[in-house]
């Protein structure tokens, strides 16, 4: 997940640097959409950016915890249940199987 991260992070400052340069060499640059006026390329962009930041940083981390409370919870389970099987072991012990005409040398 660290390296995730690093990744992640790295990569928003490579696209934070080529929204500022789109800016920079095309100021002119506009889109619009229906119902809103025209507005500059590079604020379209810097606004895709800042969704995709806000997806890595804090959609990401987010699920990686909800995973790792589901981890604890099945590992505290899974604890439960052995400690439960170790408890029928102690109330019934199996017994060893004996053949009649053979000696159990020990």
């Amino acid at each position: 997940m660290r390296v995730a991260s690093w990744i992640f992070t790295l990569l928003l400052l490579l696209s934070a640097g080529m929204v500022a340069a789109f800016a920079a060499l095309y100021p002119e640059a506009r889109f619009g959409l229906l119902g809103l006026g025209p507005y500059p390329l590079w604020g379209w962009l810097l606004f895709a950016l800042l969704l995709g930041a806000l997806l890595v940083f804090v959609w990401l981390p987010a699920l990686h915890l909800r995973a790792a409370a589901e981890k604890r919870r099945l590992r505290r389970e899974l604890a439960e249940v052995k400690r439960e099987l170790e408890e029928l072991r102690k109330a019934h012990p199996e017994e060893v199987p004996r053949i009649p005409d053979r000696e159990v040398e020990g």
